[in-house]
């Protein structure tokens, strides 16, 4: 189908009024209006198909609409025992999980799909869930496992039906090479990537492809040469798009694509002025158009040409544009400022599928955290030291909340390529089943010996497969253990510790010395002990917290008092918890809270139970988080709270088996003049 804008969205409600008919080259969607007419008149297998075409037209825009749909047709299909109707509801299953940015999900429901499209002969929905698990890793940022999908679909594709025809279409194949070339792009193959790009246009230009589509092949062509350092064929291929006629808004839109990017070839060659002027043009047409993204793009853009040449108050202007065009998307959670402009095509791989929004997410906070450093540096050079920290903590924000997506995204690509090393033993199984189920019929009895032979030799690589990922598991959980454990043992906290003891025997002072020798000894222990443990009882852990308490006010010479609270109904011997999830939280109160505290601080550490989870809480009075920033922003500015880090990591790693997660929350506790009085940490870790 070629491609065209959605028709309206006009209200609240998606489904209500609005006929769904956005159409991607390389994504299925079906009319949801016309959809919802029909299906209360549909019964049996008319109605799971149609569920199934809703769920899949509904996947990129409302996945919790979308899952109840699939889920329906899912039970239905079941039901009926209707084959197809599963397969398409695992895949659609797949669709909303890669949307909602589950990649591991989703390639275990194409897994599923696949060998039931397999057993019924679907040739071409094989295919196609080949490049479906291709996209998936693409999203994931695994680009080599892309690249080789694809080709198992290009393969796929090229095959001979019994007719005589390939089983895939010259638009299928070139969907898939035109994918391979965007990967390679993503690696650095720039010569690979071109060849693909010039392979597409040649073959789109022969089959009369879509007029956006080989619009945006010519764009693609001029950044390819650019790659490979053909400056002027990359221009020549630029000013041609840009020379294409407006034909539809997405041309047009695409067209300051263009634009810009000659731009960035003028940056390269130091011509500035040109540079300037066709980031200009870009600014002032996404800027009128409501293409928030690119318009704050180019702006930053601009703002660093005038920023590199010393024209420190023209850069200061853009950057300050992009700050408001930054703070408008926020506040509309979207990089559109209207609705309707989110169905033109102004990126180009829209054109053919959906982007999920967490990838949205990630740019938007890159282009922030550019411009807020940059406003950083400007009011630092300029001596207003109070704007510049200003700037400095936005900046620091963005690049907290960076951190945290691309920590995220890299959890999910390790967990995407674990699950895909996993799952191809049991494709390769899945099509050697289907192979024996046609070769039972032809084959003598010796054959069939020595399949079953094959089939015990399959078996016991996919046991050692696993076997295999097994311990490659319990090797990253060990190294996160002794990540933690270097974390703990901290030196200074060490070389303190004994040195207050020492005080308390050169001072004779015995008991005391002894007493809290055994406190240090038993805190050593109980760190050892835990650091290779991933559950301890309870009492342990309070044991840990108790002896660390002592000696931190020993440490700081009793600049804090602290209470340490337990639920009396709690069986602290029977209960087993992750050790060591408080302790970072507690050294961050003490270290940037209360030591920033012109007086005597306190520490409370409340252990209850809540709803089946059990609750710890450690509050403080300090300086708040904020006071705290500010201090080490004076103090030490590239510090990073390894602990802290290295636990909301561990989190996560334990929430991955875990079907009740374990939640963190951090609040800033205010005073009755609103003022910053402390920090209240809550851990809720499921009984």
């Amino acid at each position: 189908m070629l491609p065209r804008t959605f028709l309206c969205l006009l209200a609240v409600s998606l489904i209500s009024c609005c006929g769904f008919a956005q159409k991607f080259i390389s994504f299925p969607t079906f009319n949801v209006d016309s959809l919802l007419v029909i299906l209360p008149d549909q019964l049996a297998e008319e109605r799971v198909n149609s569920l199934n075409k809703l769920a899949a037209s509904l996947s990129f825009v409302d996945s919790d609409l979308s899952w109840q749909y699939v889920v329906e047709a899912m039970n239905l299909a079941e039901e009926l025992d209707y084959k197809e109707g599963i397969a398409e509801a695992f895949q659609t299953f797949g669709y909303v999980n890669v949307y909602r940015g589950n990649y591991p999900k989703a390639l275990n429901n194409y897994l599923q799909a696949l060998s039931r499209y397999e057993k019924l002969g679907e040739k071409n929905r094989s295919a196609r869930l080949s490049f479906e698990i291709a996209s998936a890793h693409y999203f994931a940022g695994n680009y080599a496992k892309a690249i080789e999908y694809c080709n198992i679909a290009l393969d796929q594709y090229r095959q001979l039906t019994r007719e005589g025809a390939t089983v895939g279409s010259v638009r299928d194949t070139m969907s898939v090479i035109g994918a391979i070339g965007l990967y390679y792009y993503l690696m650095g193959s720039c010569d690979k990537s071109l060849k693909s790009t010039l392979e597409y246009l040649k073959v789109g230009k022969k089959n009369n492809f879509d007029r956006t589509d080989m619009f945006l092949y010519l764009i693609l062509a001029g950044e390819r040469f650019y790659c490979t350092g053909e400056k002027d064929s990359a221009k020549l291929y630029l000013e041609k798009a840009i020379a294409y006629p407006d034909e539809n808004p997405g041309i047009e839109a695409l067209k300051y694509r263009a634009i810009s990017f000659l731009g960035r070839i003028n940056l390269s060659e130091g011509e500035f002025d040109k540079a300037i002027s066709h980031y200009k043009k870009a600014f002032e047409f996404y800027q009128k158009k409501g293409v928030l993204f690119w318009a704050i793009s180019a702006s930053n853009r601009l703002g660093y040409i005038h920023f590199k040449n010393n024209q420190i108050d023209i850069a200061e202007t853009y950057y300050m544009q992009s700050e408001r065009i930054f703070n408008e998307m926020l506040a509309k959670n979207s990089l559109y400022r209207n609705d309707s402009m989110k169905y033109i095509v102004s990126w180009g791989l829209e054109l053919y599928m959906p982007l999920p929004r967490g990838i949205m997410k990630s740019l938007m906070w890159q282009q922030g955290e550019f411009l807020y450093y940059r406003l950083y540096q400007i009011n630092d050079a300029k001596g207003l030291s109070d704007n510049a920290l200003k700037y400095y903590i936005a900046y620091s924000n963005s690049e907290d909340t960076l951190y945290t997506i691309r920590h995220n995204m890299e959890l999910i690509q390790l967990q995407t390529m674990y699950e895909t090393e996993r799952n191809e033993e049991q494709i390769k199984s899945l099509s050697q089943e289907n192979s024996i189920q046609v070769l039972k019929l032809k084959q003598s009895t010796y054959f069939l010996f020595g399949l079953g032979g094959l089939v015990l030799l399959v078996i016991l690589l996919a046991f050692v497969f696993i076997r295999q990922n097994k311990l490659r598991h319990q090797q990253q959980t060990l190294l996160l253990q002794q990540k933690l454990f270097r974390s703990q043992m901290n030196p200074h906290f060490i070389f303190n510790s004994l040195t207050s003891i020492q005080n308390y025997i050169l001072e004779e002072d015995a008991h005391k010395a002894s007493k809290y020798l055994s406190r240090f000894s038993k805190l050593v222990r109980n760190i050892l002990d835990s650091s290779i443990e991933e559950y301890v009882p309870l009492e342990e852990e309070i044991s840990t917290i108790e002896n660390y308490l002592e000696l931190q006010n020993i440490r700081f010479q009793n600049r804090f008092d602290y209470t340490l609270e337990v639920d009396e109904a709690i069986n602290t011997e029977n209960m087993y918890i992750p050790p060591m999830l408080a302790q970072p939280f507690i050294e961050n109160s003490i270290e940037h809270g209360i030591m920033h505290k012109g007086s005597k601080g306190n520490i409370h550490i409340r252990v209850g139970l809540k709803n089946n989870y059990l609750v710890f809480e450690v509050e403080d009075d300090g300086v708040g988080r904020e006071k705290a920033r500010e201090i080490l922003y004076k103090q030490n500015r590239k510090h990073k709270s390894l602990a802290t880090a290295i636990t909301i990591e561990r989190i996560s790693v334990l929430n991955k088996k875990l079907k009740r997660k374990i939640m963190l929350h951090i609040l800033d506790l205010m005073d009755a003049n609103n003022k910053p009085s402390g920090t209240i940490v809550q851990i809720e870790i499921p009984c």
